[in-house]
């Protein structure tokens, strides 16, 4: 199966093409411009280095939140535009999801918590046993030390948020807290594809790119100035 995944849910910008679970090819840009300014250049270009066209693809992929507001809606309105376009099914998968099953094989739990600001994070737990995800946690926005009180013994760290309050986790967890290296901390596209792979089904829903909508954990600043 073949699948372009797209991650635009924090300040990187992800993609990469996949077949059976193997990336064929990936790029990913972080800088503070917008994703819209770029992400369909690189769709033209990731196709272009492997000598294929959207039409080629089973599917489309996108990390569906939860993230930046601004950035998963420019990730999930372009995989649906290609899904429609293409006549491809999509799916969308969490973005915390994508970042635990990098440590699938791990055998401390993973905490995965993602920069969401305003003092919050992005929080689930996973549990996972022989590369097989055992047990995961509901996803929340809660302070950190919130995410704390919820955790006993050693586990390990990942994601955005683990980077911005480390010193918080360490003062907590002391010897107990185990850290991912930074270059797994972000939603890579390719993790994307790998999660989708473990639920082939959600690219078989012929009205898939009508429901894929984002998950935002919280309401947005816009919603909370207004009120």
């Amino acid at each position: 199966m073949k699948i372009l995944a797209v991650s635009t849910a924090e300040k990187e910008c992800s993609l990469a093409l996949t077949a059976d679970r193997s990336v064929i090819c990936e790029e990913t840009w972080a800088s503070r411009q917008t994703h819209s300014r770029r992400i369909m250049d690189m769709v033209a270009r990731i196709m272009d280095r492997c000598s294929m066209s959207v039409h080629d693809l089973d599917g489309f992929a996108v990390a569906r939140g939860p993230g930046s507001f601004t950035g998963l809606r420019i990730g999930i309105s372009t995989v649906k535009g290609l899904s429609y376009a293409a006549s491809k099914p999509c799916a969308g998968v969490s973005s915390l999801d994508c970042i635990a099953w990098q440590f699938s094989s791990s055998s401390l739990p993973v905490c995965v918590i993602m920069d969401a600001r305003r003092g919050e994070v992005y929080h689930a737990t996973y549990y996972f046993q022989n590369g097989k995800l055992l047990k995961k946690t509901r996803e929340k926005a809660l302070k950190p030390l919130e995410v704390l009180e919820l955790l006993h013994g050693d586990t390990l760290f990942a994601g955005s948020g683990s980077a911005a309050y480390r010193g918080i986790i360490e003062k907590e967890f002391n010897k107990h807290a185990f850290f991912a290296p930074l270059f797994q901390n972000r939603v890579c596209a390719a993790s994307i594809a790998h999660v989708i792979g473990q639920t082939a089904s959600a690219l078989t829903d012929e009205n898939s790119a009508a429901l894929l909508k984002p998950v935002y954990l919280r309401k947005s600043d816009a919603e909370i100035n207004q009120k």
